[in-house]
Formats: C-alpha cells, sequence, structure tokens
C-alpha cells in the first residue's frame, strides 16, 4: 500500500518498502512462488556457472583486469544513485547474457559498445487467411543481435508492461519485417481478439546490452467469412427467340380453386337462415349442439309415455 515516508527501498524486519509510479509503497514479505519451471533451471544454471567460473577458471591476472574493466560500469540506478559493479557482478553479467544468447563464454573483459538507435520500430499485428493471427516488427538494417522479451496476453486497458520475459533473437528480417508469432506463441500460446500485446526489444553485443525499447499493439478481430454465390451461367441458343405464344380464350377462363369443406363454428345469421327454409328437423341445423342436447332429452322423457298410450 502506499504510504507518506522518505524515499527507500529493501526489507525492514518483515516489511518491503519500494518506489511505485504512486509514490512510495510497502507490503509485507512474503516467499515467492518458485514452480522451477525449465527456462527458469536454464538461466539459474548459467548464473551459477558463471559464478563458479570467476573463481575457478580464471587467473589472478585476469581477475584484475575483470576489477579495473568493472569501475567504468554502473549498476542500475535506485532512488537516482547508483554504484559500480565489482570484478565478479561484471564478469557474471556478461557471460551470463552471452550463454543466454548462445555464444561461449570469455575468459578476459571485452571492450565497451556504443549501440545506436534501435532498429525495431513498431509491432503491427494482422490476420492471415491461411496461417490466422500473425505477429509482426518492422525492421531497419540491424548490425548487432536483438533480443526479444514479451508479456503474455493481457488487458487492452494496460499502458506498460509489469513483466517480460525472454523469447530468443530476432532472425533477419524479410521486405522490413521479422515475423516473431513463432517466439510468441511457444511461450505464452496463441492471444485472442482484444487482447494487447508488449513486446520489448534489446540490442547486444559482446555480452554488452543497449537500453530495451517497448511496443504494443492490440490483436484485431477476425474478418468476417463472406459467402460467395457462384452465378449460373444459362446457356443461350443461337437462334432467334421464338415468339412468345397468345393466351387462348378456354385458358383465360381460370376456375377458382376447390377448397374442401371444413366446419368453422356458427354465426349469428345461421338461425335466421334455417328459419326461412323452414326445416322439420332441428337436428339437421348445424352448429346448434345446445339445441341437439334438449331434444335428445325431450325423446327420453316422451317416447315411453307415448309408447303406452298407444299400446
Amino acid at each position: 500500500m502506499k504510504i507518506m515516508d522518505s524515499p527507500r527501498t529493501g526489507k525492514l524486519a518483515s516489511v518491503v518498502f519500494y518506489p511505485s509510479r504512486f509514490g512510495q509503497c510497502a507490503r509485507t514479505r512474503t516467499i515467492p512462488r518458485d514452480p522451477k519451471t525449465e527456462r527458469q533451471n536454464r538461466m539459474r544454471a548459467i548464473f551459477g556457472s558463471a559464478s563458479r567460473s570467476w573463481g575457478v577458471a580464471l587467473s589472478e591476472d585476469q581477475r584484475l583486469r575483470w576489477v579495473a574493466a568493472a569501475q567504468a560500469v554502473p549498476s542500475h540506478p535506485s532512488l537516482a544513485q547508483y554504484s559500480y559493479l565489482s570484478g565478479q557482478q561484471f564478469h557474471v553479467q556478461i557471460n551470463s547474457t552471452l550463454q543466454c544468447i548462445g555464444l561461449p563464454p570469455v575468459s578476459e573483459p571485452p571492450a565497451p559498445v556504443t549501440f545506436g538507435p534501435n532498429p525495431v520500430s513498431d509491432l503491427v499485428i494482422d490476420h492471415d487467411p491461411e496461417k490466422g493471427t500473425r505477429l509482426r516488427l518492422n525492421v531497419g538494417p540491424a548490425s548487432e543481435d536483438i533480443m526479444v522479451f514479451g508479456q503474455a496476453p493481457c488487458s487492452a486497458g494496460r499502458m506498460k508492461p509489469r513483466r517480460v520475459y525472454y523469447l530468443g533473437l530476432l532472425g533477419p528480417a524479410a521486405d522490413g519485417q521479422r515475423d516473431i508469432t513463432d517466439l510468441y506463441t511457444a511461450r505464452f500460446g496463441r492471444p485472442a481478439p482484444g487482447q494487447k500485446i508488449f513486446i520489448a526489444t534489446c540490442q547486444t553485443k559482446d555480452g554488452w546490452k543497449a537500453r530495451e525499447s517497448v511496443f504494443s499493439a492490440i490483436v484485431p478481430p477476425a474478418p468476417s467469412v463472406e459467402k460467395r454465390q457462384v452465378p449460373l451461367k444459362a446457356t443461350v441458343a443461337a437462334s432467334a427467340p421464338a415468339a412468345k405464344p397468345q393466351p387462348s380464350a378456354s385458358a383465360a377462363k381460370v376456375s377458382p380453386p376447390l377448397h374442401q369443406a371444413m366446419y368453422q363454428g356458427s354465426t349469428w345469421d345461421v338461425p335466421r337462415e334455417n328459419k326461412a327454409q323452414k326445416r322439420g328437423q332441428l337436428t339437421s341445423i348445424p352448429g346448434t349442439p345446445l339445441v341437439h342436447g334438449v331434444w335428445a332429452a325431450l325423446r327420453r322423457l316422451l317416447l315411453p309415455g307415448m309408447r303406452e298410450v298407444e299400446a
């Protein structure tokens, strides 16, 4: 959390102090998670090998030369303060960088290197119809090796990378661009549309490293697939078109379609029409279920009495 205190860094008892872009912060000291991945074990092995070689593989004269060369190598500044590396720290720094990019270690301190502008200018993300999402770096002429670092896909609202990981060396460019999709997806997988990608590049030569340049881009949405309709080609006869036949008189008379009779219920004018026809059987009137029920009841009541009178 943010606190009001004098600027400080480091650990004090169980509290760790560190500066942030919001001011002085402090947090409780915790033991970080150690997954011991293959990449972690490789870098730890490289660092340990470079550190052990200081006392095993070097002579006393070589160590003195490393100590003298380290007096011109400042450490990373902290709170606007910095110091200079020791001979062993400088030796480990140079050889760790060389072994990280696949070069053999050295026993003599290399001469200082002056780097020019970073040839990488921008990160471009687009969609290839066959290969899908592609990550490309715009690269100009380069005379040094370029290390590529990347961060896992994150929210599009993030404006600054938190932690980047080494992906590999940037190979030769073609037509001013270098495809780094394979480098990135081998570590983090294929990003989804709408996510932001952070890529950092760093020039290196003889174990020396220049300052990192950070680039970012948002993965665009995949283009919609348009269904293409292939028009049918009609075969046209070479002869002249035939005259349009005139409709005959019999064809002009079109009989109305025959509809199947269907009971659709009684309407308010049905009793009036049946009364005009003077039908004697009420049961023949369609749509009168109530009359049917009353007439059947009367017949059941009257018929037995009528039969006794006739007998």
